[in-house]
């Protein structure tokens, strides 16, 4: 028996059948899939208080990225210090992962886009084990067909390498391709990459700073990412859309 596509031609050729805008949408996770920055911030005090004697502010924290959980510790300790610590880190980040939640609207998101044959990837400033566990304790590990963290790049975003990492390892195109952020570092290594820029203002920190960016998209609910979904005819015509701000 013929299968027929619901609401096309079947005497159209199969070579002006829509195409999806986006096959390949790469996420950033902490802030935009899933929202840990508290446990972030408490694990890494946790990990450098018996050196450090004091507790980092939310505005320290905010501060703390690029680079492997290692070299970010070594700001705060001498190297011998920093095995253990990155265990403590780890084990409080395990103990106290229960009531860290996704960000409402990310499974329908992430399941919608994956249906309609969009390939996902992930794209992460974390370190392989952290994002590891995160993504499958969030129960979010299925989505994605690679993960691409701190251990994977010599250089951290807004450097484009963790990007086009992703994009050879999935054969994406880059003009194809999205990258779904909410830190101003995200749309500076998706402009280097060559990639679409988005970015997601329902966890950012930095919603001001993404707004000036003026990212081709920009949505502060994941519901509007599912204009990435679209084909090529129904979004072409606006090359830079924003959602409701």
């Amino acid at each position: 028996m013929a299968t027929t596509l619901i609401g096309v031609d079947p005497s159209t050729p199969q070579t002006s059948l829509p195409q999806l805008a986006f096959p390949w949408v790469i996420f950033d996770m902490d802030g935009t899939l899933v929202d840990t920055f508290q446990l972030n911030r408490r694990s890494f005090n946790y990990a450098v208080r018996k050196f450090l004697k004091r507790t980092l502010t939310t505005e320290e924290a905010l501060g703390i990225t690029g680079g492997t959980l290692e070299e970010q510790l070594t700001n705060y300790m001498p190297v011998s210090g920093v095995p253990g610590a990155i265990q403590r880190h780890y084990a409080h980040y395990a103990r106290h992962f229960d009531g860290t939640r996704v960000f409402p609207g990310v499974r329908g998101l992430l399941f919608t886009l994956h249906a309609k044959g969009v390939e996902l990837a992930v794209c992460t400033g974390a370190d392989g084990r952290i994002a590891e566990y995160t993504l499958a304790r969030s129960g979010l590990s299925k989505f994605f067909t690679t993960v691409v963290t701190a251990d994977d790049v010599s250089k951290p975003k807004p450097d484009p390498e963790g990007l086009r990492i992703v994009m050879e390892r999935i054969g994406a195109d880059s003009d194809q391709t999205a990258y779904v952020g909410d830190h101003p570092n995200d749309i500076g290594a998706s402009r280097s990459a060559g990639v679409k820029t988005a970015g997601a203002r329902w966890g950012s920190k930095h919603k001001g700073e993404l707004q000036a960016l003026k990212p081709d998209f920009l949505f502060n609910h994941p519901s509007e990412a599912l204009t990435l979904s679209g084909f090529r005819t129904s979004i072409s015509t606006s090359p830079r859309l924003y959602a409701r701000v």
